[in-house]
């Protein structure tokens, strides 16, 4: 057996794939925040990071074309799914109270209301969830006097009086506290003070509100709990029943597009670093599953690119080694035989010095980046058999040019690691043919070579 030399190379793009796919996930987050922050400031006054300002400046960071994981990539990374939760939590609270001021509106004036309570409360029925901060508090305070103006006035002794009273704490049940405290705070377990009907319709407002209006409309949710809202006690509870289970399922919709939309921005992220037209038929099949509500499918779509990402890394890793090889040993001196093809996965070629006609190299493709070499000898006369010492020495000299080669590919970002190394003269060269029969032997194979 000759002597062999396994090395396995690993090529610094695979450094860059990874923070490229870091990356792509980390600006599917910020696109996230900035639309979040954006529909939250139609309703609230924002403070803290600008995240659109924060996406722009990333989408410019990423021409460089510097991909290493920095500081502030870990600092996204970590802090983003956070942020969007609160994020998410704060739009939700803001449409919250908006719908509660509507739900109270709605109920104030299905208990009759003079024309000045009417100018007042009949926009506020259908319009409250789109008021900014200091129209929403300037209505809020108008519909609590009219609340209070009401809850002060008696009433008669008759039916219709006490249906108006059930009405009016129903009306003060629905109004959202007016001190800047979250919708969601106070909404707990039913609490002694809070009736049955006034903590489902709260808890319905704030579901709804929570509800992301991208994978879906759900105007006509509150449509329903208006009505309920303002529906006489004993419909009540059967009405909040209906839009109780419509919301559920509207719910669970909701949660498999936003869980098929994760499943698409993971599957995105592994396509980050590759431009071709397969990878941008990946992306289109991704995208038309972004528009179904099969989490199932869309995680079988996700893990087959995930795969072709793995394997078209390989493969170009692969081609980037392989050309980097023959170059440098051309550099070293090495004429290099290649087939038409080029230096394919599982093939071999050979390296040949010209001052060393007896002997060369054969090198031969493994998947995975893995390159075995084993110097050859070749019979000729006056060789000697046994352990021959210009065998030793030209092994040697191959230990040498290896080195150095693996040297120049580090400079280029391709590393190795040694699997096998025999030492030179561990074992006995079995001498191949001479070559001048190998060429008569064999001249169709030499014609299919070409040199380098």
């Amino acid at each position: 057996m000759s002597k062999l030399v396994v090395a396995s190379y690993r090529v610094s793009d695979e450094d860059r794939r990874y923070v490229q796919r870091k990356i792509a996930l980390i600006r599917a987050m910020l696109k996230r925040c900035a639309k979040l922050q954006e529909d939250i400031a139609k309703l609230e006054p924002m403070t803290g990071e600008n995240w659109r300002e924060t996406l722009a400046n990333y989408k410019l960071f990423e021409k460089t074309d510097v991909w290493q994981f920095t500081e502030e990539h870990n600092r996204l990374e970590e802090g983003l799914p956070e942020i969007i939760a609160g994020l998410e939590k704060a739009l939700a609270d803001a449409r919250a109270k908006r719908t509660r001021l509507e739900l109270t509106a709605a109920t104030l004036l299905a208990l009759g209301a003079t024309a000045e309570e009417k100018a007042l409360l009949a926009p506020l029925e259908t319009q409250s969830g789109t008021l900014y901060a200091d129209r929403y508090a300037d209505a809020w305070t108008k519909v609590e006097a009219i609340l209070q103006k009401r809850l002060h006035t008696p009433l008669a002794e008759n039916t219709e009086a006490k249906a108006s009273a059930e009405q009016l704490a129903l009306a003060r049940e629905l109004l959202p506290p007016g001190d800047g405290t979250r919708v969601t705070d106070v909404v707990k377990p039913i609490a002694p003070e809070l009736s049955p009907d006034a903590f489902r319709i709260q808890r319905l407002a704030g579901q709804i509100a929570a509800l992301d209006p991208a994978l879906g409309n759900f105007d006509d949710l509150l449509q329903r709990l208006r009505a309920a809202s303002t529906a006489a006690s004993h419909q009540r509870p059967l009405l909040i029943a209906s839009v109780e289970l419509e919301a559920q399922e509207r719910l669970v919709a909701a949660r498999r597009k936003r869980e098929v939309r994760d499943v698409v921005d993971d599957a995105l992220s592994w396509l980050a670093p590759f431009a071709s037209l397969t990878a941008d038929n990946q992306r289109r099949r991704l995208h038309e599953a972004a528009l179904k509500d099969d989490v199932s499918a869309t995680r079988l779509l996700r893990d087959e690119v995930q795969a072709w990402a793995e394997a078209e890394a390989k493969r170009e890793d692969g081609i980037k080694v392989r050309a980097a090889l023959v170059s440098e040993l051309q550099n070293l001196g090495y004429e290099v035989n290649v087939q038409n093809s080029g230096w394919v996965e599982g093939a071999r070629i050979t390296a040949i010095r010209p001052n060393e006609p007896n002997y060369d190299v054969e090198l031969s493709a493994a998947p995975g980046s893995v390159v075995q070499s084993k110097v050859r000898a070749y019979a000729h006369a006056g060789r000697s058999t046994g352990v021959n010492r210009r065998d030793v020495e030209v092994e040697q000299g191959w230990c040498d040019d290896l080195a150095k080669l693996n040297k120049r590919l580090a400079e280029r970002g391709i590393v190795n690691s040694v699997v096998r190394d025999d030492s030179p003269g561990s074992s006995v060269q079995q001498p191949l043919p001479a070559r001048n029969q190998v060429e008569r032997g064999d001249g169709q194979e030499r014609l299919r070579e070409r040199k380098l």
